[in-house]
């Protein structure tokens, strides 16, 4: 290893006390120098360059919210002048347009004229630049010191779960409410705020989306986007007993019927498997359907049970009876 670095330490210095290893130097020496002399030259030359300034609102008080929600961020604009200063007033550093509130704002709105955004550009990148376009003709931002009104979020959904998966559960956002800023004429009449329509089909699990807060005019919502979560749970088949209720019995009879309990079929949620559901269902049979009989039996009908059961089905819709005089 020693005799290989002490090989190549020889052939630099026979390198570099070469003839040809002087000329190359020299000759990149000349063209850097060349380089620069044209890089200066070229910098003192006029030159047109499109800039992103940024837009600075300064001062501004903390009891102050905006309600325009236009406000930019940034304007594109297109300036003529030497090389070397646009260089200087925009390549080099980000070039910003400030705005004093304190100065151009009074009475609920912030005004910023075409005359003031050119001063400003002015300001920006020098006497001697010539500003060809500017994106922004003027500001006009409208704003409130009134204390916000916290209002709750209501979705605005349109949901179809997959074949075999059911919505379980509400709809809910996060945050579950907002605050709207405003003329206090306007704000004391909203008493909630309504998101984009959010329509899914086929879905089958649980998901999120960022929807935005329908616009009310002259208002400003913060946030004015939530994160809505749809519950989608797989459906899995559950049998239950449940009890019969007889109904419409005369007074001084009783209705016996075998059996007393039928089993019912239908699917759930996969979280509401381990739930005691029996007492949710309720099924009748129904006296006066005794004169419909044909035979010994009587009819049995489902009355009522939960919405978040799915194809509810009985599995015997007729049972036995005996009438017991009192």
């Amino acid at each position: 290893m020693d005799i290989k670095i002490e090989t190549l330490r020889t052939k630099w210095k026979e390198l570099k006390s070469s003839s040809r290893f002087h000329n190359a130097v020299v000759f990149l020496v000349f063209v850097a120098v060349s380089a620069l002399f044209w890089l200066i030259l070229a910098l003192n030359d006029s030159a047109q360059e499109n800039f992103n300034v940024k837009v600075q609102i300064m001062n501004v008080p903390d009891t102050v919210t905006f309600i325009s929600d236009n406000i930019p961020e940034k304007i594109h604009v297109n300036v003529r002048d030497k090389g070397t200063n646009l260089w200087r007033s925009g390549l080099l550093r980000q070039p910003a347009m400030q705005v004093d509130f304190r100065e151009y704002a009074a009475q609920g709105v912030l005004r910023f004229s075409k005359e003031d955004i050119m001063a400003a550009m002015k300001a920006t990148f020098g006497a001697t630049a010539q500003i060809s376009s500017i994106s922004l003709d003027s500001m006009h931002l409208d704003y409130t010191t009134n204390k916000g009104k916290r209002v709750p979020v209501v979705v605005n959904a349109k949901i179809f779960p997959s074949s075999g998966s059911i919505l379980e559960g509400n709809i809910v956002s996060v945050p579950t409410s907002v605050y709207v800023y405003g003329d206090k004429s306007i704000t004391t009449d909203i008493h909630s705020v309504t998101t984009d329509l959010v329509e899914m089909r086929d879905i089958s699990e649980t998901t999120s989306v960022d929807v935005s807060i329908e616009k009310i005019n002259n208002v400003r919502i913060i946030p004015s986007t939530v994160k809505v979560t749809i519950p989608i749970e797989p459906l899995v088949r559950k049998q239950s007993m449940v009890t019969i209720t007889p109904v419409n019995v005369p007074q001084g009879e009783s209705l016996l019927l075998f059996p007393s309990k039928v089993p019912v079929e239908y699917y759930v949620a996969m979280s509401r498997l381990s739930d005691d559901d029996d007492a949710s269902i309720e099924i009748h049979a129904n006296y006066q359907d005794i004169n419909k009989s044909t035979n010994d039996r009587l009819r049995v009908n489902v009355v009522s049970y939960p919405e978040r059961f799915c194809n509810l089905s009985l599995k015997s819709d007729s049972v036995e009876y005996t009438i017991v005089k009192e």
